[in-house]
């Protein structure tokens, strides 16, 4: 990953069932960093979230490699966005998102690291944790 992606404006993408990921993906974001990131659906963002990034934001595709998913890190790549697509080769659907799951924790953790990042953002919003806390137990 090149260090001058910008992390802290995401769009997460995924579909079918990577789509679920891209949630996970965005939680690791939200908790371990407090970045603003986005998850969504493929087949939306072309028509939403697309018109909200600017040059130099990131674009995480979690999708198997096929022709559209090309075409459109192509495109986004083109109009200068990062892209981010993790492959991995298998055609087993639990390894492919099992692949997935540890690459969205390490692209966080990573990330935390570059900023020398000690605690999880969840643990030192205080004011944050109790809300969530309130609300969840």
């Amino acid at each position: 990953m090149q260090r001058n992606q910008n992390l802290e404006k995401d769009s997460v993408l995924g579909s079918g069932f990577t789509f679920p990921i891209a949630m996970y993906c965005a939680a690791k974001f939200y908790e371990v960093l407090g970045y603003d990131v986005h998850f969504q659906r493929i087949e939306q963002f072309s028509h939403m979230e697309l018109f909200s990034i600017k040059k130099g934001d990131t674009v995480i595709i979690f999708e198997e490699n096929n022709y559209h998913v090309k075409q459109l890190s192509r495109n986004l790549t083109n109009i200068g966005l990062n892209v981010i697509r993790p492959t991995f080769a298998s055609k087993h659907k639990i390894s492919q998102l099992l692949y997935y799951v540890y690459f969205s924790q390490l692209l966080t953790l990573f990330e935390a690291k570059r900023r020398r990042q000690k605690e999880c953002h969840f643990i030192l919003s205080k004011n944050l944790r109790n809300v969530s806390n309130q609300m969840i137990y």
